[in-house]
């Protein structure tokens, strides 16, 4: 299940991930709002709270994923991945280095700091 999370500036697509996540909720929840960020902005802050294994999303909800973050690939400017799973913190931390924008990894309990870092004006 994919939910946003509320207390965001508007420049910001902020979700929490848990248990499974499908295709089409994918699609009409994220991708949504990250293309609304996208054309208002023209520039995305990014924040995902991944209560969930990547094994949780579904082959449809991971290509989704990979579409959306070609389509504005140049629009990303700041990117939080919050999860307690230390090998997504290092694949991002790894992939921070090859695609645009800024990413930083966080644990859970550093979801305020995550908030902090990705609410900074563009």
């Amino acid at each position: 299940m994919v939910q946003l999370l509320e207390d965001f500036p508007p420049h910001v697509a902020a979700y929490k991930a848990s248990g499974s996540v499908g295709k089409e909720e994918y699609e009409r929840v994220v991708m949504k709002r990250v293309d609304e960020v996208a054309v208002e902005f023209g520039k995305v802050n990014f924040i995902v709270v991944l209560q969930t294994g990547m094994e949780d999303y579904t082959i449809g909800a991971f290509l989704q994923y990979l579409k959306v973050s070609f389509e504005h690939f140049f629009k990303w400017n700041r990117m939080a991945i919050v999860s307690d799973e230390q090998w997504v913190r290092r694949a991002y931390d790894f992939l921070g280095h090859i695609v645009h924008g800024e990413i930083r990894t966080y644990e859970i309990k550093r979801l305020d700091e995550a908030r902090e870092w990705v609410s900074e004006p563009l």
